[in-house]
Formats: C-alpha cells, structure tokens, sequence
C-alpha cells in the first residue's frame, strides 16, 4: 500500500483547539468518524493534511460534475494507486457500500485515516452514501480501533442536513468540527512582520480565510497586495465570487439573489427581500447563515423570533467584492487598471467602509471586549439597538455596541475606525444616543470608545470616556486566552 504522502507545512499558524482534538482522536486506540464542515477555503484540507499526516491516509475526493457511477469510478481510480493495482480500477463495484467494504478489507488492522474529501459531490448531494457508510461501519470499519474516517465538505447545509443530522450516523459520529475562519490574532502570526493596522485592514477586508490571506502576505504592502489581486485583469479577487458558490451552494439563483439584495443595504429585514415568504425563503436565509455568508441579528434584548430581525452580509470578502469590485468589473477585464491598480480604489470610500466592518467585528467579538474592560465574568446580553421608537425619533438610530450586564450596568461602546485620533465631536454624538436610549433608569451607564488610533489629547482631557479601547487593547493574547 502506498497511502496519501503529506509534507509537513512549516508555515502553518493557528487552529490549536482543533490540532489538539484531532490529535486525542488519532491517539485514542478508538475508531471514530470526524465530520468537518466550513465554507470554500476555510482551511479544511491543510488542517485536517497537517493533522493527520503520520497517519496512514487514503484520500478520496469528490468531483464538481459527476454522476455516482463516475464518482465510484474515480475513487476506484485513486484506491488503484494506493495499492499499486491499475486492475482495481476495473473491479465490478455496483455502489458505494461495496466500494467501502472494499475499503474496510484493506484497512482491517493498522493505524490508517480514510479521508473522504468534498463529500456533498461524492454524494451528489444525495443520503445514500450515508446508508451504505452505516452499514460497512456497524459490521467492518468500527472494529479496527485504530481507524479513523474523516467526512469533509465546503456545502455546510448539506454537511448538517444529510450527515450530522442523518438518523443512519446516529451515536456513530462522535466529533463535529464547523471550521470558521481564522481569528484575528492568527491571521497576525500568518501575516508575519506586519502592523497591527495593517492586519485589521487586510482582515476586515478579507476576513480570516486562509487563501485570501496567503494572496497577499508576500506583498511589500497588504493594502497594494489587496489592489493587486483585485483591480487587474483575471485576478484572484476579481473572479473569486463565481467560483465560492460552486461548492457551498451549488449555483442556486435564490442564494446569490439575497446576497446581491443584500450587498445593496446595510441591512434588510425579512420582507423585503422580495421572495416568497413561505419555506424557500427561510431555507435559503438558514443555508446562508450556515455558510457564514450572511448574519441574523435583533436587538440583544428581543428574541430571536422578533419582528425586528434584520440580515446583514456577514462576510468580509463578499462585502468588499459587491462594494469595490463588482461596479468596476468590466474594466478590471479589460485591464484597464493593470498598470496602476491602486488607482481603482478609492481610499476615502475604503476607510468609511472599514468602519463598517469594524462595527461588525466588534459585535461579533463582544467577549473580547468584555474581557479587556474587566466584567467578562459577569453576565451578560450584547449587541447593537434600535428600536421602532428610537427609529421614528431618529432615523436611522442605533447604539453600535451594548452590553446589558447583571450587575445593573449599561456598557455603551460607541465605535469609531478612524486613521487618526478620536476627537472630542464624539461627545456629542454619544449624548444624542444615551438621550434616546429607552429604560435606563436606575442603571449606571459606562461609556466606551473602541477606536484603533486612541483620542486626542482634547478627548482626553475632557475625561468623558469610562475607557477607550485600541487595538493593542484587541488583539492583546491575555483577552484571547
């Protein structure tokens, strides 16, 4: 047998809790099925390679296209040269529960990872591979304790709808792992020797995903490297948004229709994105969010079933893709910024909109907020709010960060990413939006200011703030541990 070779990547950063988990997996004398899930270029392959690779793997992937008997014939192909046998490309396998108890014989004893990559088109988005896997498991696989097989996929609703959630792996799929991108402080040790202003620019533009990230981490400037790999003709970038769908969400109108809708707005509520109400809408809506390409939110104090639920983009890539690439796609084809690619984007509209994807960072990351202001051990609602009342008051009302907290405090975060330092004309801004912020009497309000470059020294004399928090505050490793 000559399994799957893996080279060590001496470049990998991140993603500890996972290595750990699947390091106690592989050194448990168990077999087990590992199912992992997360978006196109998460990382899912070079975690679950680097992971696992002194382990002898069989790797089996899925192919964008094909029928279930070509799928077979293609991993008959690849189990062929694992055992050295071009004859074993020709065996007479009906369906996958004979190709896996093919597997199961070759893989009786020893320390061996049977790897299915892309499964949902192994599958062709169908159950049936499930079946047969139940079946070959409970009478063959499950008795090699050294065995392992990992189910991988880039479609998460397919991923929970037809494997985590399928009555066949019932009590059998004993790890879950949805992969999510990379974190702020990783993506720092990925993009080595780089400043903290320039790694939250990269990553509130990209986002944390790995691929995105390793575009530009060579380039002598990450905002150039942005530029490059956007604004010229047939870049990564600038082509990237066709080719995310055709894993995850298998080209189905209805999804790039609620993000183009969504692109459009900060945010919508659900009736208007103008498709049916009924159960498409709310599959779709569920489908996005698994994906992490879009987020639900309401006021933190609001059920999640409340009327005021809006849907917002979630991710950074497709957020910067519809804001800067797409109204100038077809002169990036026609190459007409390829000398200076810089010129496409314009710097002042770039920052507002890191501002914006600041504001979603923060929300997202509460607990590291709560952690550097000291009263993560007390417990706590967080969120931005608005209400109808204080939208009819003041159109377009909305605190950007609140932590309503046990202790009878109101933590108001007012969140400014600015490339200089906050002055005190925040103040007013502040004091318009506490004086419009219903039931707070009786709670001590604390007052903060999230601002990346500091406050001037007006601001600060002025002593207005409980604190004002920077990035060193952000991206500090004792608020992450």
């Amino acid at each position: 047998m000559k399994p799957w070779i893996v080279k060590e990547n001496k470049e990998f950063v991140g993603r500890q809790h996972e290595l750990a988990l699947l390091k106690k997996i592989g050194s448990a004398h168990q077999s087990s099925i590992v199912i992992v899930y997360g978006r196109r270029r998460v990382g899912k392959t070079e975690l679950l390679e680097q992971a696992l690779r002194n382990r002898n793997i069989l790797k089996f992937e899925g192919r964008e296209g094909l029928n279930e008997k070509e799928q077979i014939h293609a991993a008959l192909a690849q189990l062929s040269l694992y055992v050295d046998d071009a004859s074993s490309a020709d065996k007479p396998i009906n369906d996958w529960g004979d190709f896996f108890q093919l597997l199961a014989l070759l893989t009786a004893t020893g320390v061996w990872t049977i790897y299915l990559e892309e499964l949902q088109w192994l599958a062709n988005y169908k159950k049936n591979i499930i079946s047969h896997l139940k079946y070959v498991w409970d009478n063959y696989f499950r008795h090699n304790p050294d065995l392992i097989i990992v189910l991988c996929g880039s479609s998460p609703s397919f991923m929970l709808d037809k494997v985590v959630s399928s009555q066949a792996l019932y009590n059998r799929s004993q790890y879950e792992i949805p992969l999510k991108e990379l974190t702020i402080l990783e993506a720092k040790s990925f993009l080595k020797n780089k400043g903290n202003r320039e790694v939250f620019d990269a990553y509130l533009t990209l986002g944390g995903i790995p691929e995105y990230l390793n575009r530009i981490k060579n380039e002598p400037s990450l905002f150039l490297g942005i530029c490059n790999h956007s604004f010229t003709s047939g870049s990564f970038f600038s082509k990237e948004y066709q080719r995310i769908f055709t894993s995850s969400l298998a080209n189905n109108k209805h999804y790039k229709e609620v993000i183009e809708k969504l692109s459009q707005k900060k945010y919508l509520e659900r009736s208007e994105f103008g498709l049916e109400s009924g159960g498409s809408l709310t599959t779709v809506l569920i489908d996005l969010e698994q994906c992490e390409f879009i987020e639900k939110y309401c006021p933190f104090n609001a059920s999640p079933k409340s009327l005021l639920v809006r849907y917002m983009l979630q991710d950074s890539y497709l957020y910067y893709y519809f804001k800067f690439i797409k109204p100038i796609e077809k002169h990036i084809q026609e190459g007409i910024y390829n000398s200076n690619p810089k010129n496409a984007l314009n710097t002042e509209s770039y920052y507002k909109w890191l501002g914006l994807s600041f504001e979603r960072w923060c929300r997202k990351h509460h607990y590291i907020i709560a952690k550097a202001l000291g009263f993560s051990g007390v417990r706590y609602q967080s969120g931005s709010f608005f209400s109808r009342a204080t939208d009819n008051q003041a159109k377009g009302f909305q605190i950007d960060l609140m932590f309503e907290r046990a202790d009878h405090v109101l933590t108001i975060c007012e969140i400014k990413y600015t490339q200089t330092k906050v002055s005190s004309v925040v103040i007013d801004q502040v004091e318009q939006k506490i004086s419009l912020l219903p039931n707070k009497k009786g709670r001590t309000i604390q007052k903060i200011l999230i601002c990346p470059e500091g406050a001037d020294e007006s601001l600060v004399q002025r002593g207005y703030f409980d604190r004002i928090l920077t990035f060193n505050d952000l991206i500090d490793q004792k608020n992450w541990d």
